[in-house]
């Protein structure tokens, strides 16, 4: 009776399976290990072996479970043996292979963001952090909408590559990235994936997003980009362009040449102060020197220096205009620049927002109330606008 016992023991111990075990509290995994219940077993000797061969376990149980605590990812061997009523240890069952998978949520080591192109077939993301597990699932999720990887490889506990294919109809905008280890320890990472039509667009709005979660700019950053560009350039010229594009060379530049222009129209209209001073003195003294016959030698030499002090003076006058002119049309330039900066790079939080373009079709209309109707398609704007005018005479 016993050798039966045992022998379906053991029929029913060969097999090989994955315990999935998960942090109990701050420290520490568990799971357990089952086994059928042999009638007349007063307990049983349970072993465990690791990958390496040693026996980390050899201990008494009475009941047909074992609570597998702080045991590391890696792959084991277990045996039972019965105990009968004389207190004697049977047969053990053959080494049965289990896995020890410890899922924990995954994390990044790196503010990184990955930008995606429309003109990409697929994409392949580095991820670099820790508590990688196979098989870990990775998503990109905007709006409710998931995009699984088509394939993840986890090359070691804290490097992964995760392949996304590219449909040429998702929409662009900004996702969120999501990692998913066994038992749904789940990490998600806000706004790290920018798809965009081109190559380029996508690059340079993830180095401003990274920028966002590195807060080195604020986090409204496209939520008033002309309000927020504009003032700055007011203030300062390039400042706004800095803000929005990242080009440090307008701060730099576009300062350089207002306060330049400037400085030409304040000499020139120091030149133009003293040119005028000498011109009215010698108008004053040419009207003193009028009234008397003996000077009318020095009135002569006084006139000529009157009037290359008002020629002076008007040429002053013109450079004072041009530079006033220079100065102004920069300052207009820079804030022209300022709003298309903020305009090439307008972006928002919504899902499915297209990142550096729109796709609205615009129409307009233009009625009378009688006589001959017309209605004909207009010129079209890029690629999405169509303009259609109804008129009638």
């Amino acid at each position: 009776m016993w050798n039966k016992q045992i022998l379906f023991f053991l029929v029913f111990g060969l097999f090989t399976f994955s315990l999935f075990a998960e942090p109990d509290g701050e420290e520490g995994t568990q799971h357990q290990l089952r086994w059928m219940e042999v009638d007349g077993a007063i307990g049983y000797v349970l072993e465990i072996k690791n990958s390496s061969g040693y026996l980390v376990l050899s201990e008494k149980v009475k009941g047909t479970s074992y609570d597998l605590v702080n045991y590391t990812s890696g792959v084991y061997e277990h045996r039972v043996a019965v105990i009968n009523k004389l207190g004697k240890v049977g047969s053990y069952s053959e080494w049965v292979k289990f896995e020890v998978v410890v899922s924990r949520v995954p994390t990044l080591s790196k503010d990184s963001v990955y930008s995606v192109s429309k003109e990409e077939k697929e994409k392949v993301f580095l991820l670099e952090g820790k508590d990688f597990i196979h098989p870990m699932k990775v998503y990109m999720v905007t709006g409710g909408k998931r995009i699984p990887a088509k394939k993840v490889v986890i090359e070691s506990d804290g490097v992964a590559k995760a392949t996304f294919a590219v449909d040429p109809d998702t929409d662009t905008g900004i996702y969120d990235l999501v990692l998913e280890n066994p038992r749904n320890k789940t990490l998600t990472v806000k706004q790290r994936v920018v798809l965009s039509d081109s190559k380029e667009k996508a690059a340079n709005f993830a180095k401003r997003q990274e920028r966002i979660i590195r807060k080195e700019i604020p986090e409204d950053y496209y939520e008033t980009p002309y309000f927020s560009t504009l003032w700055r350039s007011t203030i300062v010229p390039g400042w706004g362009q800095k803000y929005i594009d990242g080009k440090n060379w307008k701060l730099y530049v576009y300062p350089v040449i207002a306060l330049s222009a400037a400085a030409v129209y304040a000499n020139s209209y120091n030149r133009f102060i003293s040119a005028r001073s000498d011109y009215q003195s010698a108008v004053l003294l040419g009207a003193v020197l009028a009234e008397r016959a003996d000077t009318q030698v020095l009135w002569l030499l006084n006139r000529s220096n009157a009037e290359a002090s008002f020629n002076r003076a008007k040429t002053e006058l013109g450079v004072i205009q041009v530079g006033a002119g220079i100065l102004g049309a920069f300052l207009v330039y820079n804030l022209v620049d300022s709003y298309f900066s903020a305009k090439r790079n307008v972006a928002t939080y919504e899902p499915g927002f297209p990142l550096g373009s729109e796709n609205q079709r615009v129409y307009a209309s233009m009625f009378t109330e009688s006589g001959f109707s017309q209605t004909k398609a207009g010129s079209e704007i890029g690629s999405r606008y169509q303009i259609e005018i109804s008129s009638r005479f």
